[in-house]
C-alpha cells in the first residue's frame, strides 16, 4: 500500500520499498540514530556508523561483507550487531538493459525488487564522466516535452534505490576500464527531485560524505521544474548545486508547457530563490530550445532581464524528440543567434549539446516503463 502526502496526493515509497531495511539508504547520521535506539551510547553509535559507511560504500564490491564476524572485525561491539544485521547490503536494483549511443553514452535501464523500471544515464565527457540519476519511478509534472511525464507518477524511489543508482554504474564504469572516472552527478533522470526531497537529501547526504562515495558537493546537480516552496529546505539539507527548468520567458508560454507554472508563475519563482539562495552560492538555470517557440532574440532579452541580479549562469539545451512532435530543434544559426544575443547581456551561457540521443538517452527521452513496454511489442510484432 502506498503512502500519500496529503498536500498533493503524491505517492510516497510504498512500506514495502521506503528502504528503511536497505543500507544503502542510511546515511551516518541515520545509522547512528539507529544505533542509539538500539541500546549504544551516542559516542559509541556515531564511530560504528562511520565505520560502516566506510565499509559498504568507500569502494565497490559486488558483495558487501555483512554480518557479525564482520562487525567485529571493523571493531564494533556486540551491543550493535543485531540493530546492522537487520539492514540489507544488497542492491535494491539490478541492472535490466545496457545501451551504449555511438556517442559513448550509456543508458542504463533499473529493475527494482517490485518490478519498476528506472532510467540513469553515463555520459563521458573531456576530463569527467557525469551519471544522470532519477529520483523517482515516472513523474507527476507532466512537462510537455519530456517523456517522463507522460508516464504519471508510479512511486518515489527510496534513498536507497537512488544510491544504488550511483554504485551500480560506478561499478560498471570501473569493470569496463572508463575513463575519465566517475565524478559527477546530476538529478536530471525521471521524476522531480523536489517531490521526493526527503529521500534525495538523504542519498546527497551520503553520496558527499568523503568516508563513502565522496563526491564534492559542487559536482552534484538537483534540477528542479521550479517547486519553489521547497527551496529553503533544499539549501537547509545540503550544499548541491541547484538547477531550475524556465524553458520560456514569459508565464504564458511557460504554462503551456509546464504545468508547475500555475502554481508558481516566473515571477514567484524568482523571489523564492532570490529569498532561499544562500551567500555565494548560484543557480543553474536551464533553458530547453524549441524552434520559433521560445529561440527568438527577444526572448533571449526576456531572459537575461529574468536572471539579472542573480547569481547563475544558463546552459541553453537544443531540445530533443519527444512526446510532442510540434516541438522541435531550432536550426544551428537560431541556436548560435540565441546564444550571442543571451551573452551579450553579460549572462553566462552554456550550449548543453545532446548526448545519447540515439539510444533515448537524452535531456526528455527517458522512459522506463514505456520504453520496455514498445520494445516487447515489436519484439512480438517480429516474431
Amino acid at each position: 500500500m502506498d503512502v500519500l502526502d496529503k498536500r498533493g496526493g503524491i505517492p510516497l515509497v510504498s512500506r514495502a520499498a521506503r528502504g528503511d531495511t536497505l543500507l544503502g539508504s542510511h546515511d551516518a547520521n541515520s545509522l547512528a540514530e539507529r544505533l542509539v535506539a538500539a541500546g549504544g551510547a551516542p559516542s559509541a553509535a556515531r564511530s560504528a556508523a562511520a565505520r560502516i559507511v566506510r565499509h559498504a560504500f568507500f569502494r565497490d564490491p559486488a558483495v558487501i561483507p555483512w554480518g557479525p564476524a564482520v562487525f567485529a572485525g571493523l571493531g564494533i561491539g556486540a551491543w550493535a550487531h543485531e540493530a546492522l544485521a537487520a539492514l540489507d547490503p544488497a542492491p535494491a536494483l539490478a541492472l535490466h538493459e545496457r545501451a551504449p549511443a555511438e556517442d559513448g553514452t550509456i543508458r542504463l535501464l533499473f529493475r527494482a525488487r517490485d518490478g519498476a523500471l528506472v532510467e540513469s544515464v553515463l555520459i563521458p565527457g573531456p576530463g569527467r564522466t557525469t551519471l544522470c540519476i532519477s529520483s523517482q519511478v515516472g513523474c507527476a509534472r507532466a512537462c510537455a516535452f519530456c517523456e517522463t511525464g507522460r508516464l504519471g507518477l508510479e512511486r518515489q524511489l527510496a534513498a536507497g534505490e537512488i544510491i544504488d543508482q550511483v554504485r551500480l554504474a560506478r561499478a560498471l564504469w570501473n569493470e569496463a576500464g572508463g575513463a575519465p572516472p566517475l565524478s559527477n552527478l546530476v538529478f536530471m533522470g525521471m521524476g522531480e527531485p523536489f517531490d521526493n526531497l526527503p529521500e534525495v537529501l538523504r542519498a546527497l547526504r551520503l553520496l558527499t560524505d568523503d568516508r563513502a562515495f565522496a563526491f564534492a558537493p559542487s559536482r552534484v546537480t538537483v534540477s528542479t521544474v521550479g517547486v519553489a516552496d521547497k527551496l529553503p529546505a533544499f539549501f537547509a539539507g545540503t550544499r548541491a548545486e541547484l538547477a531550475v527548468s524556465l524553458n520560456a520567458p514569459d508565464d504564458a508560454r511557460r504554462r503551456a508547457i509546464m504545468p508547475i507554472n500555475a502554481r508558481f508563475p516566473l515571477d514567484a519563482l524568482r523571489d523564492a530563490i532570490l529569498a532561499a539562495l544562500p551567500q555565494g552560492r548560484r543557480v543553474l538555470f536551464e533553458y530547453v530550445l524549441f524552434d520559433r517557440w521560445n529561440d527568438a532574440p527577444e526572448d533571449a532579452d526576456l531572459l537575461a532581464a529574468y536572471v539579472r541580479g542573480i547569481r547563475c549562469r544558463v546552459n541553453v539545451i537544443p531540445c530533443n524528440p519527444g512526446p510532442d512532435p510540434a516541438l522541435r530543434p531550432p536550426t544551428p544559426e537560431r541556436l548560435d543567434a540565441f546564444v550571442a544575443r543571451l551573452s551579450s547581456h553579460g549572462v553566462t551561457t552554456l550550449v548543453r549539446r545532446p548526448r545519447g540521443r540515439d539510444v533515448g538517452g537524452a535531456c526528455g527521452q527517458l522512459a522506463g516503463a514505456r520504453r520496455a513496454e514498445r520494445e516487447r511489442s515489436g519484439a512480438t510484432e517480429g516474431a
